[in-house]
């Protein structure tokens, strides 16, 4: 259960972003969003990163995952990084993702940072999400 809820999560959350027409203004169609950066990529673009998981306490079968998404942009300033970033959270706060085996519990931001990084035109906005996962008519304590 663990790879498949694992994998499910990365499925629901790319499809409800990239299928998000106000996302596919700022990040194209189809939209741009990677597991990892290409090395010609085109900017401005969503990077699903990092994944955290361990196993969510009181429900057998259940897993916290914590998924770092990283926003590109060349813009010139932090604007489209903000605006991405936006959207994103109108996505997934609180997001109720169709999931295959499983069911999401919860869903929420963690943090968000928006920086300039050591590329002097690339500016980065970088999200973590909490999602839980349980197996199908699971109790939640």
């Amino acid at each position: 259960m663990t790879m498949d809820a694992a994998w499910a999560l990365q499925s629901a959350l790319y499809t409800a972003l990239s299928n998000d027409e106000e996302l596919q203004g700022l990040l194209g169609n189809p939209a741009r969003i990677h597991d990892e950066v290409p090395a010609d990529a085109t900017f401005p673009l969503l990077q699903l990163g990092a994944v955290r998981m361990q196993p969510y306490e009181g429900v057998e079968g259940g897993f916290e995952h914590i998924i770092r998404m990283t926003c590109f942009s060349r813009y010139g300033g932090r604007k489209e990084g903000k605006q991405i970033a936006d959207i994103c959270r109108r996505i997934l706060q609180n997001a109720q993702l169709s999931l295959e085996g499983c069911e999401l519990a919860a869903s929420r931001l963690v943090f968000e940072d928006h920086l300039k990084i050591a590329d002097p035109d690339i500016y980065q906005a970088t999200m973590r999400y909490r999602f839980v996962t349980v197996p199908l008519m699971a109790e939640v304590a």
